[in-house]
């Protein structure tokens, strides 16, 4: 484990720091806005023309979002959705990596501040994810979408929505350490899952009854994207895991179907890495080359789309 993580996981311990499986949704949210507001404020962000807070309409009300411009000529849009295994997280969680993806890719990041779980089960995050891409389909400029955990589970999801609804195009997806498959018996959970490095299996499994209470078909490939049929036509996808995630052999397995279907597919490992990790980019370099990196991609996956008149 990277020493940045150990101490992280020492000083949790060494608090006596509930998991988020043992409190109440709005308790974890608390914890996590916590540890957020906690971390030292990165120097190293990359400078913006203009960071703004907007609504756009959706089917079930009002979606936040936050729109990070980047200086310069704007290559294309990139749908963004925070962690937070679909029950903690806002606009704020993601807001230092936006800005990071904003600047080195030279796209408008927009980040989706959509509904949720409990209060807002399946299916309306991924509604509001949805209403967010087919908005920003509008701006006219070619599409990418990423997300982190959860967040790349409802982008992943949306991806396979449009495919199969014949439309927004997307020209790439990013999905960092995602959540595809509702089976807890993979060996990264049964190895990892059960040591408490900041995610473990009880929570994920907590994540999941409150995303998914017993109404919803957690087979559903919308819920469940390794389940899909077929990945055929489905965007090329950069993928990234942590070694020491419990999510981590889910992920691989969905970049191994993507592949098996003729999807383009790019997969990285954070060695020594936690669940999240891209979130010590201001403080391991390893990690921000690796979120530079990510922006080189979706920068060149919108360079190359076909040659789009829109570039």
């Amino acid at each position: 484990m990277h020493p940045y993580f150990q101490a992280i996981v020492a000083a949790y311990a060494a608090a006596d720091r509930p998991f988020f499986h043992q409190v109440t949704p709005a308790v974890a949210r608390d914890m996590m806005r916590a540890a957020q507001n906690a971390a030292p404020q990165p120097l190293d962000l990359p400078a913006l023309a203009s960071v703004t807070d907007e609504q756009v309409d959706g089917p079930n009300g009002h979606i936040g979002i936050r729109r990070y411009l980047p200086t310069g000529d704007v290559a294309g849009t990139c749908v963004f959705c925070h962690a937070g295994g679909w029950v903690l997280g806002d606009l704020d969680t993601a807001d230092n990596l936006c800005r990071r993806l904003a600047g080195l890719a030279g796209v408008e990041v927009i980040s989706v501040d959509y509904r949720l779980a409990p209060e807002y089960a399946f299916p309306a995050p991924l509604d509001d994810v949805h209403a967010v891409l087919c908005w920003a389909d509008t701006l006219q400029r070619p599409l990418v979408v990423a997300g982190e955990s959860a967040g790349a589970n409802l982008v992943a999801a949306c991806a396979i929505q449009v495919r199969d609804e014949g439309g927004p195009h997307i020209v790439g997806q990013f999905l960092a350490y995602p959540v595809t498959d509702h089976n807890f018996e993979t060996e990264a959970y049964q190895s990892i899952g059960t040591r408490n490095w900041l995610l473990s299996r009880a929570d994920m499994q907590w994540f999941w009854d409150q995303y998914c209470p017993p109404s919803v078909d957690r087979s559903n490939s919308l819920v469940s994207p390794l389940n899909l049929v077929t990945a055929a036509g489905l965007p090329q996808a950069l993928l990234l895991v942590a070694e020491l995630d419990p999510l981590r052999d889910e992920g691989l397995a969905y970049a191994a179907l993507l592949e098996a279907h003729g999807v383009p597919v790019i997969v990285k490992e954070g060695r020594g890495m936690l669940h999240g990790y891209l979130n010590a980019a201001g403080a391991i370099p390893e990690v921000a080359a690796a979120v530079a990196e990510a922006a080189g991609w979706m920068r060149a996956c919108i360079v190359n789309s076909s040659g789009d008149s829109r570039i």
